[in-house]
């Protein structure tokens, strides 16, 4: 099968063309025929070596966490997906993934995909609906009228964050350039902060602080989110763990703060694929990259100037 791999840390350079042997499912695993693979922040930090302690890499290894497919083969012991299903899932990220024809996941990180979709829509959703809903509801169990700040807000995370927080009564404020304007506020956003000409800590002062932040740009960024949020408040980080500075920042103001992975649930996945099928969330397909253009994915991705999410086309 074709697939693409690394075989060591580094630029987008080391993304590799190659065969390889189809993989065979065992008995609680099923087949995938990959259709479409969302493209995201991770697969390029996991591909330059950043992730390395998080993700220890074992080369060569296929990237790709956003999964949407066929299932072309079961294991003996599979029993809530038959082969012909169409599913998307969040792989592990210390697994092979979704840049390769085929890949093969175990029964308990798949989901149906919704009808409503395309796999390509479908491939766009996993990574960035789990770590919205997971940070949101189960880290920092937002409720109606919260203020709610999403950084990136334009980004995969963020366009699937704002329209979820509105979704749920929230006053959502979000960071964005002046350009993404009219695209943040079609998402839900009540009140979108020009990176370029405000200070979002003054803002969220003159709002009463911030009872959640979604902080996902890393660095000096993450200390200012605490600057911005209330006593009591929480700041779920998607980039790092807190340093120094701002584990005492946060323990001096009771705000629960952590560097937060997503879990592959399927139950979650079905929350989003019901979202979806009602309307209230939509997906946010900016651009598609063929197998032959992965570098290029890579290179806009790794830009941080990407509007909603980006996909694979496998097949």
């Amino acid at each position: 099968m074709k697939a693409i791999t690394i075989e060591k840390f580094g630029t987008a350079d080391t993304l590799t063309y190659t065969n390889m042997n189809r993989p065979t499912p065992e008995n609680n695993e099923a087949l995938i025929e990959v259709h479409a693979t969302g493209i995201n922040p991770v697969d390029y930090k996991i591909r330059n070596g950043d992730l390395e302690e998080v993700f220890p890499t074992q080369f060569p290894k296929v990237l790709g966490g956003d999964i949407s497919g066929v299932i072309t083969e079961i294991g003996s012991d599979v029993s809530k997906f038959k082969v012909g299903d169409e599913v998307f899932l969040s792989a592990p990220l210390d697994q092979n993934g979704g840049y390769a024809e085929y890949t093969v996941v175990h029964e308990k990180y798949l989901a149906h995909k919704p009808n409503e979709i395309s796999h390509i829509d479908a491939a766009s959703l996993p990574v960035t609906g789990l770590t919205a809903v997971q940070t949101l509801r189960d880290f920092s169990g937002i409720k109606k009228g919260d203020n709610v700040l999403i950084h990136a807000g334009a980004g995969g995370v963020g366009s699937f964050a704002i329209q979820y927080a509105s979704h749920l009564g929230a006053k959502v404020f979000t960071t964005g350039s002046a350009k993404r304007y009219d695209y943040l506020k079609k998402l839900g956003a009540d009140v979108v902060i020009d990176y370029n000409k405000a200070d979002f800590v003054e803002i969220a002062k003159e709002h009463g602080g911030m009872d959640i932040v979604l902080e996902s740009v890393g660095g000096d960024n993450y200390l200012r989110s605490l600057e911005a949020t209330k006593a009591g408040g929480k700041v779920p980080s998607i980039t790092h763990p807190p340093g120094e500075k701002e584990v005492k920042l946060a323990k001096s103001k009771g705000i629960k703060t952590d560097f937060f992975l997503l879990e592959g649930i399927p139950s979650d996945l079905d929350e989003i694929a019901g979202l979806i099928k009602q309307g209230i969330v939509k997906t946010n397909v900016s651009k598609v990259f063929t197998f032959d253009q992965i570098k290029d994915a890579h290179n806009q991705i790794e830009s941080g100037r990407t509007q909603g999410k980006i996909v694979l086309k496998v097949k």
